[in-house]
């Protein structure tokens, strides 16, 4: 796992350019740094050793004549059958670690080697032979990787670096920050700036030294067009998980599991041990929180399985996880379970150097409340639309709680009344997130017509309506592109590097997304339950409550933070903003009369946050574009 950057050469300034550049990427790399000039670039790279610790791996990493060079972030699981096929066609080796088969499988079978590769990437090679830059990453997007859109070529791990090294102009792009209002993240491929775009999961920019550019896609969108496989089975799908965890269990270094107390990352242990792994099992407490504590069936369950486990109380205050998210994302984030997920990936890395996470399972077997909402359309239709909006806005849920059944169908059945007239594609874009408070609206600094924002998305995605209504294809590649990609694995990856640690998910595994892809919709999700499968394999290893029960996410009780120890915090950070995107003031009188929720105040919270953490690049960077 690594930190990767690089840009076009041009001037006396560009070395100081490279050494902000790789300043910026240390915590992504905290054990070897690099930065060299090749093929009319800077190339800039940090490594967090996981497999092959030697001096032997150095980057960029060269073909045997060294006109082709690597930058490599994630890891390659099937790197071993690939090292054996290329050696028998002749190419050498100089180190044991995963990356190296990425050089050679470019030089044998050139863009088609990215097809060959099981794991999670973001890479840059350097064609010399023919004067091209190519960057791509894996088919979900697993690993980050974004690039300028302006007049000079720069690429990098993350956003902020870009600013670092004065290769963006760090304006902000208003149409992504009305998404991030809507959505609570930056859908991909926007950044939250008008000059970086992410590089498209599944493709390859390829960037030719006269400045021309082109994109190629080499993998076919997940969950697009049926291919007309037989569907898949149990024991396939036990097959692949386990097969997954073996191979991602691999490394060099200590290897643990986040383990929430639910079916996903309690699988991923299961066959963790059964493999005779005896891997630290890690969990964040919310004591006195009543469901949103799994502290205490993630301790059975890491008892039952014989491996060792630490749990740790989620104790600090607003000012601090606020701080901690501003530093850590690269991008306005207001998931507010990246929190527990920093905090997490903290206790984690005292012990180990990788975890394994569940997450990927809701993905790709239909397991959101949100897919079961959907498939309510068709039922639904018979209901007056006045009867859904009274259900949606009749009373406080109890306790603010956004746990409560109660609470979940008042605001999905809002949010399905007031898309109503619109086909079964933009009814589903509605069940996303619900509506911000209009006090928390009119806090932000540009506006926010949440209607035009989804029908934009749904454009922008090519997400078209569902045929038969309630089908779970097309809106599983949309959540794949925009949820998987802009929000979950957004969060893991963030959080996790901004301490040095790897985080693999066992449950988004190739072979397991075709097992997935080829299980027809109602083995998947009935109106009763989600993730029906995995449901079904957790029935057979695991206990009985885990298997059964109800999803609950991995949340903080933000409402109740809120409303109690974090009240008075919050309205003094919040007052204290002065201008920018977030009227402070305003924002903290919304907090102290009830009439923004818990999650708006999270969300303007966050907006603030990145927009101080670019004020701040931009004011320390002041490197001439």
């Amino acid at each position: 796992m690594c930190g990767i950057a690089g840009f076009e050469a041009r001037d006396a300034s560009d070395t100081a350019r490279a050494v902000a550049l790789e300043t910026a990427l240390a915590q992504r790399g905290p054990d070897r740094r690099w930065r060299v000039q090749q093929g009319g670039l800077w190339l800039v790279q940090t490594r967090l050793a996981i497999i092959d610790l030697s001096d032997r791996v150095a980057y960029p990493i060269p073909n045997e004549t060294s006109d082709v060079w690597l930058l490599f972030n994630g890891e390659i699981y099937n790197h071993r059958a690939l090292r054996g096929e290329l050696e028998r066609a002749g190419h050498s080796f100089r180190t044991r670690c995963d990356a190296e088969v990425v050089v050679h499988g470019y030089e044998e079978w050139g863009l088609d080697v990215f097809a060959r590769l099981n794991g999670m990437f973001a890479l840059a090679i350097v064609d010399e032979r023919i004067g091209e830059v190519v960057l791509t990453r894996d088919r979900l997007g697993i690993k980050p990787l974004v690039r300028t859109t302006g007049d000079r070529f720069a690429f990098a791990s993350d956003v902020m670096t870009l600013i670092s090294g004065g290769l963006s102009a760090a304006e902000t792009d208003v149409s992504a920050l009305r998404q991030f209002a809507v959505l609570g993240y930056v859908p991909p491929p926007s950044t939250g700036l008008t000059d970086v775009a992410h590089v498209t999961p599944g493709t390859a920019v390829r960037r030719r030294r006269d400045g021309r550019l082109s994109i190629e896609r080499w993998a076919r969108p997940t969950f697009g067009q049926p291919n007309g496989e037989r569907g898949a089975g149990a024991d396939e799908l036990e097959g692949a998980l386990r097969d997954s965890v073996e191979r991602q269990l691999v490394a060099d270094v200590p290897v643990g599991v986040f383990l929430s107390g639910g079916i996903d990352s309690s699988l991923v242990l299961s066959y963790a041990v059964e493999l005779g792994a005896r891997p630290q099992a890690f969990t964040i407490s919310f004591r006195g929180f009543g469901d949103y504590d799994e502290a205490r069936r993630a301790t059975s369950i890491a008892r039952a399985m014989g491996v060792a486990h630490q749990t740790e109380e989620l104790d600090m205050g607003f000012s601090e996880a606020a701080t901690l998210v501003q530093d850590a994302f690269d991008q306005p984030f207001a998931d507010s379970s990246a929190i527990a997920t920093l905090a997490l990936a903290r206790l984690a890395r005292r012990d180990v150097t990788v975890a394994l996470s569940g997450t990927g399972g809701d993905d790709l077997f239909a397991g959101y409340y949100r897919h079961r909402a959907h498939r309510l359309l068709v039922p639904l239709r018979a209901v007056p639309g006045s009867a859904l909006r009274f259900l949606g806005r009749s009373g406080p849920a109890p306790g603010g709680e956004r746990r409560s059944a109660i609470r979940l169908a008042r605001s999905y059945a809002g949010r399905l009344a007031s898309a109503a007239q619109h086909d079964p594609a933009r009814q589903y874009v509605e069940l996303l997130a619900p509506p911000l408070a209009e006090s928390a609206v009119a806090s932000l600094a540009f506006d926010v017509d949440r209607g035009q924002v989804l029908a934009d998305l749904a454009e922008q995605h090519e997400f078209e309506a569902s045929r038969p209504a309630g089908a779970l294809r097309p809106i599983q590649r949309f959540d794949i592109a925009t949820y998987l990609a802009g929000d979950l694995l957004t969060k893991e990856d963030r959080a996790t590097m901004s301490v040095g640690l790897e985080c693999r998910v066992p449950m988004l595994d190739e072979h397991l997304v075709g097992v997935a892809e080829r299980t027809p919709d109602d083995q998947k999700i009935s109106l009763w339950s989600g993730k029906r499968p995995l449901r079904a394999l957790a029935g057979r290893r695991l206990p009985a409550d885990v298997a059964r029960g109800r999803k609950r996410g991995f949340a903080v009780p933000l409402g109740d933070l809120l409303a109690g120890r974090w009240r008075a915090e919050a309205q003094e950070w919040l007052h204290a903003l002065q201008g920018g995107l977030v009227d402070g003031p305003r924002a903290a009188r919304a907090l102290a009369d009830g009439t923004a929720g818990s999650r708006d105040v999270w969300l303007l919270t966050a907006l603030a946050g990145w927009e101080a953490r670019l004020k701040r690049e931009r004011t320390e960077h002041r490197l001439p574009r």
